[in-house]
């Protein structure tokens, strides 16, 4: 078969969410960590760092949330894209053995709402910024602009979005480093601040902290493969897992500690007014470089919700899903307004809970179902009892502005554990149903046995 794609840059990728072909297979696994490096290398994940701050923790305290929620939601994201060079495709379609069709349709819907609101988040950060700038220009117009230019990035595909990163990991690489330099310069009262806070720690609230940056983490989850499908399939696991946990947690923890650091500050007004009076005559500068950065991972935003719509069946080409995903993402925030600190943690933690139990399935059906079963076969129940069992017994344990949990809220102090319990039922259910399937299956094949092959064996 000809080749169409390869590692053309500057031409409209074809594919869809259909396994790639193996002649257009590409690439190296060394690229997936400046891809995770730059999506998170932006005022969005500082934004995160804020949060422990936020919810009165001491600097101590906060730091070591972080650490411990990127460290461990960090091997989720990278386990999801290692997978990527195997599958070929994108992993919730990927996951139709487990799932069924039934399944990954209302899987991808959740996928794209997934998307659509890491967009609308993204893009409210980057008008404020925008506007910052060019104070005359008013809120609709910045908008468009911006949505524009995330659209053109998306609409050329894989191989844009991959060297668009490449680039933009060194050079707002380098803005953020000189901003971490003039953050902590602004700080000097910090250490003492951070010493003098005495007392013990809120462990619910700790744990609410480590909560959201593991959310931050495995709300990538399910685009994991979108970015490492076209690696060639012998392409080492080790590898792509590597340089994505790598990629991501470095940049997570680096941006969200310096978030924390910047948080002791007080936050009084908006969040880009605040980021203006830290950075002082840095200001402009400091602002193009949050608009820039913020461009990667809204470019992945739109890419994966396209290629989400796709999965839906919904019948269009990539490059249209991806344009309807940009302008439904641009008028849900059309409008703007919102408390942007509560209203982004919870939407954190919302994402988790479908999320967990979903990768509890699908890991254990890529790791540890060796059954030789078509993908086609099958209507999925076991995944979709499984998932819908995870997501039922955790519900006492969730803690949100939309519902907590008796337990949540009577014994641990407003943490959210949800994510870990949905996650680790929904695994083990999964792999006791699978067990006791291919136990039914061998019994009922040996019983189906002529008696003399049975005799010969």
């Amino acid at each position: 078969m000809e080749k169409v794609y390869e590692e053309k840059v500057l031409e409209v990728e074809p594919f869809g969410i259909e396994p790639i072909p193996k002649q257009e297979r590409h690439g190296r696994a060394r690229q997936l960590f400046t891809l995770w490096f730059a999506s998170n290398l932006n005022v969005v994940t500082w934004f995160t760092g804020f949060l422990g701050i936020e919810f009165g923790l001491s600097l101590k305290y906060a730091v070591l949330a972080i650490i411990i929620g990127n460290l461990l939601g960090g091997v989720l994201l990278a386990l999801a894209s290692a997978v990527g060079p195997q599958l070929g495709r994108p992993l919730i379609p990927g996951s139709r053995r487990a799932f069924g069709k039934v399944g990954v349709v209302g899987l991808s819907f959740l996928n794209l709402v997934n998307n659509i609101g890491w967009l609308a988040v993204n893009l409210v950060l980057a008008v404020m910024a925008f506007r910052k700038i060019v104070p005359s220009l008013g809120y609709h117009p910045a908008l468009l602009i911006l949505t524009v230019a995330t659209m053109l990035i998306a609409v050329y595909g894989y191989n844009f979005i991959h060297t668009f990163a490449h680039w933009m990991s060194i050079v707002i690489g380098a803005l953020f480093l000189a901003m971490t330099v003039i953050s902590v310069s602004n700080l000097p009262h910090l250490l003492s601040g951070a010493e003098s806070a005495a007392g013990g720690v809120d462990w619910g609230m700790f744990i609410l902290a480590v909560a959201v940056a593991f959310s931050y983490q495995i709300s990538y989850c399910p685009i994991g493969s979108d970015y490492s499908r076209y690696l060639p399939e012998s392409t080492p696991r080790v590898k792509a897992w590597l340089a994505t946990y790598l990629g991501c947690v470095t940049v997570c923890i680096w941006l969200e500690i310096l978030g924390a650091l910047t948080a002791t500050l007080g936050m009084h007004a908006g969040p880009m007014d605040f980021f203006a009076r830290l950075m002082g005559v840095f200001t402009v500068p400091a602002l193009i470089a949050v608009i820039l950065s913020i461009m990667p991972i809204n470019a992945m935003a739109v890419y994966s919700g396209g290629l989400a719509a796709l999965a839906m069946g919904i019948p269009m080409k990539r490059w249209v899903a991806a344009l309807v995903t940009a302008g439904i993402g641009a008028l849900l925030i059309s409008f703007g307004g919102g408390h942007l600190a509560e209203t982004y943690k919870n939407f954190l933690l919302l994402l988790s809970y479908w999320i967990a139990p979903w990768l509890g399935v699908v890991l254990c059906d890529i790791f540890f179902n060796r059954q030789p079963e078509a993908e086609r076969n099958g209507s999925g129940w076991p995944g979709i009892v499984s998932f819908i069992c995870g997501v039922v017994i955790s519900i006492p344990f969730m803690s949100s502005v939309l519902y907590t949990g008796p337990i949540a809220r009577n014994y641990l102090g407003g943490a959210d554990i949800s994510y870990f319990l949905s996650m680790t039922v929904t695994a083990l259910l999964y792999l006791i149903i699978i067990k006791a399937k291919n136990a039914v299956k061998k019994e009922t094949l040996t019983a189906r046995a002529p008696v003399g092959a049975a005799g010969m064996e």
